[in-house]
């Protein structure tokens, strides 16, 4: 199987390690950075925090010396912030506020700021749970807004929009999967009008529209709750449909030349992890005469993704559940190499670089294993230490109890089957804090992005 680098359809002016441009970089997590370090600590190898306004959950995008990023702030999230942060001095550049169009309930188990903005050479395009899409250029002026909400109609999910646009050249593609009107639409970049979209039928999803070359077609792919779905990238026309997925509500695929590696967790309404872990599986899209089909490449066996979307790193792909177990298997023959315990649980999806992953554990400690077949860790790393990080957690949880609110009588959290109290209080608290959404990767430096701060790492420049 050659496995080769994916095609990303956007105007990549700059050298691939000058930039980050969206959700997962490019869409595979992976980068051809080198000189990124092994060993932090918060004394170590941190070269700026930069505090936040209100709270997020987007990853930072980095476009050149600038990292964008975006947050909600008040009551009803009636606040919208796109910020602009210099990658040198970690000094904010500019802020812009914007008024939701719509708003919502501003609290620990609803999305906020959840979707990641992609940047390109032009403008930043942000996106908010509100149905707000704004496109402001580098210096932050605005060049266009709109509302999808006000245009298709609210917005119907019970922890809110979690989707992150992907890209092409010339259109912003947004998907909206959720009890509402569903669809999946291309915004032209320079106007904010559609140039198509394809409606979908309804359901609850928070995984995020992937932009490939397959079969050298400009494709969109959506894996979103039991399906994986191809559309052509210039007409939105739909190509393939694979149904009979199960738990693909959350992770989002990862696309290498022509291998396309989904993942999958479980489903909670109606557990069957048998059926969750053979979703985590390897396939291609293959065309044949006039048809177009998903073929399968091999099915998961006990790989479990949750809310970290799969990565693939020499010859390998690497499944992370929510407990912080990591599953690596072999990219040919789906073979499980081994399964082992992360320092930390992860939320973000893992970064690949060189010889080496990093796992961005959920609540700071980040675990860097060598890539391959072998469980071999090479570090683990602290933003905050151990009692540093207790304190602020439950200074963050004391705060944010009387927002809360109390899940529906013998049901658990999305009116879900009822846990254990021990279990329930975990969940209602998992987002509340110092929690690590995700990471940018550029030229030796990562930057990361909690609810509330951004943190650059990097080693120190040699004096000259």
């Amino acid at each position: 199987m050659s496995v080769l680098l994916l095609s990303v359809l956007f105007a990549a002016d700059p050298a691939a390690t000058e930039t980050w441009p969206g959700f997962r970089g490019d869409g595979t997590s992976s980068t051809v950075v080198k000189n990124l370090p092994l060993k932090w600590s918060p004394t170590e190898n941190v070269a700026w925090r930069t505090p936040l306004p209100g709270y997020g959950q987007s990853s930072p995008v980095v476009w050149k010396d600038r990292v964008f990023v975006t947050a909600i702030d008040g009551a009803e999230k009636e606040k919208l912030f796109v910020v602009a942060v210099d990658l040198k001095s970690g000094k904010a550049a500019w802020r812009k506020e914007f008024a939701a169009s719509r708003k919502g309930k501003n609290n620990p188990m609803m999305s906020r700021a959840a979707p990641t903005p992609v940047v390109d050479k032009d403008a930043v395009y942000a996106f908010f749970e509100s149905g707000d899409v704004i496109a402001l250029d580098h210096a932050g002026e605005v060049k266009w807004n709109r509302s999808l909400s006000k245009d298709y109609g609210a917005f119907k999910n019970n922890h809110g929009v979690g989707s992150s646009p992907a890209q092409t050249e010339k259109a912003v593609v947004i998907l909206i999967d959720d009890l509402g009107p569903s669809y999946l639409v291309a915004l032209d970049k320079a106007t904010g009008k559609n140039i198509w979209k394809a409606d979908r039928a309804s359901r609850a999803s928070w995984t995020s529209p992937v932009v490939c070359t397959l079969n050298d077609k400009p494709t969109v792919l959506v894996s979103s709750s039991g399906s994986l779905t191809a559309y052509d990238a210039a007409t939105g026309k739909e190509l393939a449909t694979l149904e009979g997925l199960v738990g693909n509500n959350i992770p989002s695929p990862v696309v290498l030349g022509d291998v396309i590696v989904l993942g999958a967790g479980e489903n909670r309404m109606k557990p069957d992890l048998a059926a969750s872990a053979k979703s985590n599986g390897c396939l291609r899209l293959v065309v044949k005469g006039e048809e177009t089909s998903f073929e399968r490449v091999w099915d998961g066996k006990k790989a479990i993704a949750h809310h970290a979307s799969p990565l693939v790193l020499k010859g390998h792909a690497y499944f992370v559940t929510k407990t912080g177990i990591v599953h690596c298997v072999d990219l040919k023959t789906g073979e499980e190499k081994y399964a082992e315990r992360l320092d930390n649980q992860c939320w973000a999806t893992p970064v690949g670089a060189g010889d080496h992953v990093y796992f961005f554990g959920k609540d700071g400690v980040t675990t860097v294993l060598k890539a391959g077949p072998d469980f071999d860790k090479v570090a683990s790393n602290r933003f905050w230490s151990a009692a540093d990080f207790a304190k602020r957690r439950d200074e963050a949880k004391e705060k944010a109890a009387a927002t809360l609110p109390k899940p529906p009588e013998g049901k658990g959290p999305g009116g879900g089957p009822p846990l254990p109290k021990e279990e329930l209080e975990a969940i209602r608290y998992s987002a509340v804090g110092d929690v690590v959404y995700g990471v940018a990767v550029v030229d030796g430096t990562f930057v990361v992005r909690t609810g509330t701060e951004l943190i650059c790492v990097q080693k120190p420049k040699a004096k000259k």
